[in-house]
């Protein structure tokens, strides 16, 4: 006999993953009418990405309607960044020196935002390329909600073999911070909003105090999200198949794991209490059914094993079918989705550690002593 306490723990597991994914889907939309883009200005902080700046910057180029204006905020880089940025229709900007207090990247975002002129501010990562209507579609949505806030769910590039397999891994971020929550006016810090793509009104943006008012975040996108929301504001979340694209790692696995120990560092006490329950009950079902089919099987528990290993095809047809949202993962990499849960909690249980010991962060070269900026601010 299937005992009681496993049964409700996937039953809640699968209820709150599906709750919380419920709106994240791709959405047919009439075409963009493109209204506000003349009126945008587009702001790309960047250090040492020559690698990435040329696809981003043909990308933007072919925008339909074209922006005001495209503005990439050299950030003291050590390669042709700022080289590579000039041969483009682009205002090139280099930062001062980063003031005491403040995020590199946050720092950079700030400059941009003061030579902008639009009255609309995208600011987007270089290693981002966007379909040519995205920003249209972006600027319909920030109007029709009305929102201060819109930010796209990326479609996830995939190119080596281990990449297919962190589909899940995607997902259980979005759960963690309600992505599906699509107009998210709430207060509270847990919300989606992703740097890769951030676009405000100008008034919104001004609102809420701008990359001033998360200085010291290392998520300061999240930050960001939290700070509209509290503002009264709208801040919604859109998702269209490729609309907006991005490869995150390809360096590797290590450089996958490294960057989301960097991530979750400032991010992951961002789901609250509740956020974590449910993160616990979601993270127990994936788990727990591969675990209870398992140990069904070596107790030569037949008729359990059957139940549990349907159940578990079950889960993995879910992920299967959840995260081709947001990628072009192969649906036999969700057969094998416990994997990357289990690096889920290992990359989580780092970070604890790493948050523990006081360990500085490392990026783009640079150190970044979270307890110190804070004692700053």
């Amino acid at each position: 006999m299937v005992q009681i306490m496993p049964i409700v723990v996937t039953g809640l597991g699968v209820a709150i993953f599906i709750w919380r994914l419920w709106s994240v889907r791709s959405r047919t939309l009439v075409a963009p009418s493109g209204h506000g883009a003349s009126r945008t200005s587009i702001i790309v902080p960047a250090r040492n990405e020559e690698s990435n700046l040329p696809a981003l910057l043909d990308s933007l180029a072919e925008l339909s309607p074209p922006p005001l204006e495209i503005i990439v905020v050299d950030d003291h880089s050590d390669d042709k960044t700022g080289e590579i940025a000039r041969q483009y229709s682009t205002t090139v900007v280099t930062p001062e020196a980063i003031p005491p207090g403040w995020i590199g990247k946050s720092w950079a975002c700030h400059t941009g935002a003061l030579k902008a002129q639009g009255d609309y501010l995208l600011f987007t990562d270089a290693d981002t390329v966007h379909a040519p209507d995205s920003l249209g579609f972006a600027l319909d949505e920030l109007e029709r909600t009305p929102s201060a806030l819109v930010s796209y769910i990326p479609t996830h590039i995939l190119k080596s073999t281990w990449e297919q397999f962190q589909g899940v891994y995607q997902l259980l971020l979005l759960v963690a911070t309600k992505a599906g929550s699509r107009e998210q006016k709430q207060k509270g810090s847990r919300r989606f909003a992703i740097g890769q793509y951030l676009l405000f009104s100008r008034s919104g943006y001004d609102a809420i105090g701008g990359h001033k008012a998360v200085a010291h975040r290392l998520s300061e996108d999240l930050a960001l999200g939290s700070a509209v929301a509290d503002a009264g504001l709208g801040a919604t979340v859109l998702i269209r198949r490729e609309a907006l694209k991005v490869r995150m790692y390809p360096e590797g696995l290590w450089s996958f794991i490294a960057g989301w120990r960097r991530s979750f560092r400032d991010g992951i006490g961002s789901t609250g209490l509740g956020g974590g329950i449910e993160m616990m009950f979601v993270v127990t079902w994936l788990l727990g059914v591969a675990v209870w089919t398992g140990e069904a099987l070596f107790l030569n528990h037949i008729e359990q094993a059957q139940i549990w290993l349907a159940v578990y095809l079950g889960s993995a047809g879910l992920v299967a079918f959840k995260q081709r949202e947001v990628g072009d993962f192969s649906p036999a990499s969700a057969f094998v989705y416990p994997i990357f849960v289990l690096l889920f909690i290992l990359v989580s249980m780092l970070v604890l550690v790493d948050a523990a010991r006081g360990k500085p962060i490392t990026w783009r070269g640079r150190e970044i002593n979270l307890s110190k900026h804070r004692d700053v601010t």
